[in-house]
């Protein structure tokens, strides 16, 4: 059965390790046994006032890799890294791109099973599964949902592959070839896409940036 955790988590943009309750969201997630979680948060300071879908990878006491989004429009999607220290998880913030995670500044993450400080979690269990499911249906736009997707192409390879990082350990060529069945599918989908959105991008391009006997690259 999943846990249910309060998770609150904190950006710093100029990489110092000062956190604040200004760049700050904050919610719950629910945990699988395997390491995978799925949750909600909300940003209070900002003008969106809508939720947040947020999953990935936890084991706990040691390592926490973390996708937020939300749609396009409103913000661009994010990662948070982070290692157990003494009162947390720190780590780096990475935007995501186009051509994937790109250096944005440090992150805190905190976080507590909700069992050990109160009472009646299976219904707020509940509530949450129903918060994640409207998020899907009704909030996620396609470069969510297709990351989404993806993501959860790879789960296996990603809950193993963070934590082995984590402790050092490495996979044998057996494994290796074992997990490729998984990922390779998944890294050709996004080749294609990411070629697809290049090339997008390429013909919204003012004509004056290419000598008139030049076609476009693609």
């Amino acid at each position: 059965m999943a846990k249910l955790i309060d998770i609150k988590g904190y950006w710093n943009m100029t990489y110092d390790l000062d956190f604040n309750d200004k760049d700050m969201w904050e919610g719950q997630i629910l945990l699988e046994d395997d390491g995978w979680f799925e949750g909600i948060v909300v940003d209070p300071n900002s003008s969106y006032k809508e939720d947040r879908f947020i999953f990935g990878v936890y084991h706990p006491e040691k390592v926490i890799e973390l996708f937020k989004f939300t749609p396009i429009r409103v913000g661009a999607p994010y990662v948070f890294h982070g290692k157990r220290d003494a009162k947390g998880y720190d780590g780096k913030l990475e935007v995501i791109g186009l051509f994937g995670p790109m250096p944005y500044g440090n992150s805190h993450i905190i976080t507590q099973y909700a069992e050990t400080v109160r009472q009646g979690i299976e219904e707020e269990s509940q509530k949450l599964e129903a918060k994640i499911q409207r998020y899907k249906d009704s909030i996620m736009d396609k470069t969510g949902k297709e990351f989404y997707e993806n993501s959860i192409a790879i789960r296996r390879t990603m809950v193993e592959s963070i934590l082995r990082n984590y402790e050092g350990k490495y996979f044998i060529q057996e494994e290796i070839d074992e997990l490729k069945e998984e990922f390779e599918p998944v890294n050709d989908r996004v080749m294609q896409s990411t070629e697809e959105e290049v090339k997008k991008l390429v013909k919204k391009m003012p004509d004056t940036m290419f000598d008139d006997d030049e076609s476009l690259p693609f």
